[in-house]
């Protein structure tokens, strides 16, 4: 079945075959080494249980409409940023923290480069309407968890996330445990991977960002809007928090994707897309788009959790019309990852 490799693989993979591969399966270790080096058609990569769905993303280089048609994806240029490099080193200096997670996946291939151990932290302060995860809204939800304990669970798996993979920190909002993530992170550097961190760049209480970047070597940035109102109806915070962590990056020259939700009649507006083209242009450690088109897979967690959903009626974008919006930011010279 490893021998011959096709994309459902990506599909199985964590929760068929991680535990094994843990265990010395040699046959894992030498099908992800083919997965890094071809191209699958279609991509189709596992969500963790928290996203309830399983997503295709397509890496689109700048003016490929081939690559838009053919949904190509390949391990080692969709996210096309050299990251430093790690040698593995002594950690018992880390302090250990506590920290609440909602979920882990062992192997992700849309949440950074190469392959990658993704960690859902608990805790969101917005109220994003299109939220996929409501139940990670609450700080004291999920499981409390030891940076030590957790370290261990990516150390068992981390000989697949070589050579250009690490770890990817989600939430909920991973800034709202600066201190957790900053000593998960510093365990992920001993043990010679990268780290990414997925954020709205809105946890901006107690100097959290001076204990989180210093040890950030990705940031995948959610802007959610670039019009400030639309952006605080959105979401229920104000626009300018996110804003001064994009200078914050460019300040401290750490490379970042912009992930941009597409949603009919909230986000698709020709000037609002103007705008986040415009901006995007003028950040100087601006590497991409990552464009999400909006979609329903998070319903079911509302009305479980009995919250009226407020884009109920709202239509998943058309394959078309997310192909015309790809090719404007590749006309723009921006490259796109697209989800659909």
């Amino acid at each position: 079945m490893l021998s011959s490799f096709s994309p459902w693989f990506y599909h199985i993979m964590p929760r068929a075959f991680v535990g094994s591969y843990a265990a010395g399966l040699p046959a894992v270790s030498n099908a992800l080494e083919r997965c890094r080096s071809r191209t699958v058609t279609p991509a189709i990569c596992a969500r963790p249980a928290a996203w309830g769905a399983t997503l295709t993303r397509t890496y689109v280089a700048p003016s490929s409409e081939e690559a838009v048609q053919h949904r190509h994806l390949n391990l080692e240029t969709r996210y096309a940023v050299e990251l430093p490099h790690y040698e593995p080193g002594d950690n018992s200096h880390i302090e250990e923290v506590f920290g609440n997670v909602h979920s882990t996946e062992s192997f992700s291939a849309v949440d950074g480069p190469g392959v990658r151990f993704l960690v859902f932290v608990q805790g969101c302060a917005m109220r994003c309407l299109f939220c996929s995860n409501p139940d990670t809204w609450n700080m004291k939800g999920g499981t409390r968890t030891s940076s030590k304990e957790l370290a261990d669970q990516i150390r068992k798996v981390r000989s697949y996330l070589r050579p250009r993979g690490g770890v990817t920190i989600s939430g909920g909002e991973a800034m709202l445990q600066p201190r957790f993530v900053s000593a998960v992170f510093q365990e992920v550097h001993a043990m010679g991977l990268n780290t990414t961190i997925d954020t709205t760049g809105q946890g901006t209480k107690h100097g959290n960002w001076d204990v989180v970047l210093p040890h950030t070597d990705l940031v995948l940035f959610c802007i959610k809007h670039m019009d400030p109102l639309k952006y605080e109806s959105l979401t229920g915070l104000k626009q300018k928090g996110a804003l001064r962590f994009a200078d914050e990056l460019a300040e401290r020259k750490i490379p970042f994707y912009l992930r941009y939700v597409y949603i009919p009649g909230y986000t698709d507006a020709p000037k609002d897309i103007d705008r986040l083209i415009e901006w995007s242009k003028k950040q100087p450690t601006f590497q991409g788009i990552e464009l999400l088109p909006y979609h329903v897979l998070g319903k079911n967690k509302w009305e479980v959790m009995h919250i009226p959903y407020p884009l109920d009626g709202v239509q998943t974008p058309s394959h078309e019309t997310v192909s015309k919006v790809i090719k404007l930011f590749n006309d723009n010279d921006i490259s796109v990852i697209c989800a659909n």
